[in-house]
């Protein structure tokens, strides 16, 4: 559904360029050195230490956040890196899902959220269609039948894929309750290392989302369409470093092509 190649790399330790035009810029943009991204950097954390992460949504931090790109991949692509709770220590809006989309197109030259809206807008029903004329076996067919009511294309096309490919639900997503804080989350869900996408409310019609990373909570929904939630699962696989694990790979490289 949406053509990028993936950057494949086993962890958040080791990291390969393959498929990103901006992996590792050579240098800092617009003049800048090391010194003057620090700086940069020491201001978004005085300003989240005031407002926390309701600060990234100021334009001004959006801003430091583009010319300060040059940094966060040193960051994240350095050897000795090993720790996504001293990413988040350095660079706290990073985790949002507007800034993250940003880091995503400066690192790949694609628009993720318009590239996947677009792409389940154009192919999306197609597949929908041939599932439902070639059912390719029993978890298929109950997967259709549950689509003729009212349902989410975008979470109908993945839960299809999984049992399409015999990859198991869990393998990508987790399910919790609908009224679920990211705290109870965080509390009561035993999060994998590898990236889930967390549902909340029925399956096929997700009212919710959250993400998680390393066990840990890394992005709360901002909003309620269950498409920027995808969007959000891969812009941590690319910017992170991190590959499909092997439990949903099928799936993801499906929608990725």
């Amino acid at each position: 559904l949406i053509v990028a190649p993936l950057l494949y790399v086993t962890d958040l330790t080791q990291s390969d360029q393959y498929g990103c035009v901006h992996w590792q810029p050579e240098e800092p943009p617009f003049g800048g050195n090391d010194e003057t991204i620090e700086e940069q950097r020491k201001q978004m954390l005085q300003l989240h230490s005031y407002e926390g992460m309701t600060g990234a949504d100021r334009e001004e931090v959006c801003k430091l956040m583009e010319v300060t790109y040059y940094h966060q991949r040193q960051d994240i692509n350095a050897v000795s890196h090993s720790s996504l709770c001293s990413l988040k220590s350095s660079w706290p809006y990073l985790f949002c899902l507007k800034v993250f989309s940003t880091h995503f197109q400066l690192l790949t030259d694609i628009t993720l959220l318009t590239g996947i809206m677009e792409g389940f807008q154009a192919k999306g029903k197609r597949i929908l269609k041939f599932f439902e004329e070639k059912p390719t076996n029993n978890e298929v067919c109950a997967i259709v039948l549950k689509s003729e009511q009212e349902s989410s294309l975008v979470s109908c096309i993945l839960l299809l894929l999984m049992a399409h490919f015999k990859e198991k639900f869990e393998s990508l997503f987790l399910e919790a309750d609908v009224a679920a804080t990211a705290a109870d989350i965080q509390r009561t869900a035993a999060l994998p290392d590898s990236p889930r996408l967390i549902i909340q409310g029925d399956e096929m019609n997700p009212e919710k989302w959250m993400q998680s990373v390393e066990g840990k909570l890394v992005l709360g929904s901002s909003s309620d369409t269950f498409f920027e939630g995808l969007a959000a699962l891969f812009a941590i696989y690319y910017t992170l470093n991190l590959e499909y694990q092997e439990g949903a790979a099928s799936t993801m490289e499906f929608i990725q092509r």
